[in-house]
């Protein structure tokens, strides 16, 4: 990690030329995010994922499945664990306050520590993105702080947190968004047509001379 650190630091003085994109996935776990894991250890790719609870011990697109296995399968893989909250309840009380928005993220930790056999991560995703925080964010962004959390949006998608109706969508949403030398590009584990445009995305990517790295908390991309 330090040496990508060291290479964000030249890539943002201008001193190289070369590119970094982080691979995020949001929402998860879910059964496709055995998929989603397959192809990225095919492809040799690091990724990071923002992990939340709400859908239960068993997961939401294959109820017959335990999910909660799938946060030492992220560990097994190499990549980063990132917290999303436990709820992810946007409309449901998240944001109805700092705290509470503070506890949502504090049961999440223990979670993953609980699945993990005590792994730490101290990288936080805003559900909805920081804005819907609205005017609350500064003060959580305040909290997550005093507790040494380290918060990120994105900078490209492929809009497959919304309605995604092709692969077509997909690509021209993911054309149109990835224009910087650093990019954290949002994804969702649980769609299907991200799942399917996955390793030609990592082909463009590395194609575009872009490198794929997981997130660290060190990293300038990361809201300290």
């Amino acid at each position: 990690f330090l040496s990508i650190k060291n290479l964000e630091d030249d890539i943002l003085s201008g001193k190289s030329n070369r590119k970094i994109a982080y691979l995020t996935f949001d929402d998860g776990p879910y059964y496709n995010t055995y998929r989603v894991l397959d192809i990225l250890r095919d492809k040799d790719v690091k990724a990071t994922f923002f992990t939340i609870s709400m859908n239960g011990e068993y997961c939401y697109d294959n109820r017959s499945e335990n999910c909660f296995v799938m946060y030492n399968e992220y560990l097994k893989g190499g990549h980063t664990i990132a917290n999303h909250t436990y709820t992810h309840a946007i409309r449901g009380g998240l944001y109805d306050s700092e705290y509470s928005f503070i506890n949502a993220i504090e049961r999440q930790e223990e979670h993953i520590k609980n699945q993990t056999n005590g792994y730490i991560t101290n990288i936080v995703r805003f559900p909805g993105g920081s804005s819907q925080a609205k005017e609350l964010k500064n003060p959580i962004i305040e909290r997550l702080r005093e507790k040494g959390y380290g918060w990120v949006d994105w900078s490209a998608n492929d809009g497959d947190g919304k309605a995604l109706y092709s692969k077509e969508q997909a690509w021209n949403n993911l054309y149109s968004t990835v224009n910087d030398n650093i990019e954290v590009i949002l994804f969702h584990d649980y769609n299907g047509i991200t799942t399917e445009i996955l390793p030609d995305v990592i082909d463009y990517l590395r194609n575009n001379g872009y490198e794929l790295y997981p997130l660290f908390y060190e990293s300038n991309m990361i809201n300290k």
